[in-house]
């Protein structure tokens, strides 16, 4: 939703049209596909094994001869189809939305704004203000129109004067057909002269975009660019330990549902009759919970430590191995 707002929130602030809101909200979706699956996942775990142990489901199986590991096997299958999916979308796919959505961010911001030509008031277009005294939205004639370009300090650079003219306005730029008027600039050899100059028809044409430096980001680079880049490149270490735990983060999401499955399984089979959906979703909230503090703990020592950069994200799936080894012991033993 955070991500919904900002992108609701730039659409109004400059203006884009409703083709590119749709389009940040497309390549959104992977993001938030990748974070919220794997939680998906393991609430649906819990709260089928929880519903099952309510009704009696899962006694009626062992009880017809069933073992936990035939139980479970559809449930293995799942994790195992989703743990594909993710290492795709999380070390190619997503990245490259990620990017698509970046590059429609900076083209949003390069606009200017959202230009609405009224008469008798000052438009700013960057280093142009444009005044109209009047104009006609069939014709798009205007009258006593008035150009000025200031430079970097904000002093006069340029002045156009017209007596009329049309103005054309696109979604990239403003043109102008001015005529019966006269240019002033500032004359570089002598700032403190200008030059002027009359004349009959003059065309110009007023950019509505600036340019934008955009630094690539982590997250817009596929696992196998990050590893070229760092192969190739002159990079500092800061800066290859967040390429290292970053694609060691892509793949602990992609492999989380393999471990909280083997995590949920025996937490689910313990619970009995009496046990209904709540205590399973509480259950989930603190695994998931723990999860993602643990992969939170190990990204900062993989950043601020060179030889945890790999191993560092990978601690919850490390602790959720031992956890889930311990839970299916006490589990069998029963």
């Amino acid at each position: 939703m955070n991500q919904f707002i900002r992108i609701l929130d730039m659409a109004m602030t400059y203006g884009t049209s409703a083709g590119w809101v749709i389009s940040s909200l497309l390549n959104v979706l992977p993001n938030v596909f990748c974070l919220s699956a794997p939680m998906a996942f393991q609430i649906a775990i819990l709260l089928t094994l929880t519903s099952m142990s309510e009704h009696g489901e899962l006694i009626a199986l062992r009880a017809a001869g069933f073992s936990f590991k035939e139980i479970i096997r559809p449930l293995l299958f799942c994790a195992i189809i989703l743990t594909v999916i993710l290492f795709v979308m999380q070390n190619w796919l997503t990245p490259r939305s990620y990017k698509r959505l970046l590059d429609r961010r900076s083209e949003a911001r390069s606009k200017i704004t959202k230009v609405n030509l009224e008469p008798k008031t000052f438009l700013n277009l960057g280093e142009w203000d444009l005044y109209l005294e009047s104009l006609d939205e069939d014709t798009d004639i205007a009258r006593q129109i008035h150009l000025i370009k200031r430079d970097d300090k904000g002093a006069l650079s340029t002045k156009v004067n017209a007596a009329s003219g049309k103005v054309i306005l696109s979604n990239t730029a403003i043109g102008l057909q001015l005529e019966d008027g006269q240019m002033q600039r500032l004359d570089e050899k002598d700032p403190s002269s200008f030059i002027a100059a009359n004349f009959d028809e003059y065309i110009m044409s007023i950019s509505l975009l600036k340019e934008q430096y955009r630094r690539l980001r982590v997250g817009e680079m596929s696992t196998t660019k990050l590893l070229r880049r760092m192969r190739q490149m002159p990079l500092d270490a800061e800066t290859i330990n967040e390429y290292r735990t970053e694609i060691s983060m892509r793949n602990v999401l992609a492999f989380s549902p393999l471990v909280l499955l083997f995590v949920s399984c025996p937490i689910g089979f313990s619970f009995g009759k009496r046990t209904n959906k709540g205590w399973g979703m509480l259950c989930s909230v603190i695994i998931i919970f723990t999860f993602y503090l643990l992969m939170t703990l190990g990204l900062s020592l993989g950043k601020k430590y060179g030889w945890l950069a790999y191993p560092g994200p990978w601690i919850p799936i490390v602790v959720g191995i031992f956890a889930a080894k311990y839970l299916w012991k006490k589990r069998l033993n029963i």
